[in-house]
């Protein structure tokens, strides 16, 4: 099974990064981020239907990444990882290796909100 390479250009440049924390020597713990991966994705807001259930989650700001398959972006999850974008933080709510194929992966964030 092929998927569609025609997915947009692979223009914009972002950047994985997973959190560890960090323990010192009386038990505090601070928490760091540190980078993963850098990669070219295809980046879309949501639409139509697909943005409707996220307005309905208070998700408004939820963004597509679509990068190309790679072992470093098949192991990420949605807990201690996040997508910088144009100086911007993204949680990350899912992550689909379309089709099973290992082809493309579609990780859909929401921007981080403070």
């Amino acid at each position: 099974m092929k998927i569609s390479t025609d997915i947009g250009k692979l223009n914009q440049r972002i950047s994985i990064q997973k959190k560890t924390v960090i323990s010192d020597s009386i038990g505090n713990q601070t928490e760091e981020w540190t980078k993963v991966h850098d990669c070219w994705a295809a980046v879309n807001t949501v639409s139509g239907r697909e943005f409707w259930a996220a307005r309905q989650q208070n998700e408004e700001n939820t963004v597509n990444f679509k990068v190309r398959y790679c072992k470093k972006i098949a192991e990420i999850g949605t807990v201690d990882y996040r997508i910088i974008f144009h100086n911007k933080i993204y949680d990350i709510i899912s992550v689909d290796n379309m089709l099973f194929a290992d082809s493309l992966i579609n990780v859909k964030a929401v921007m981080h909100n403070d």
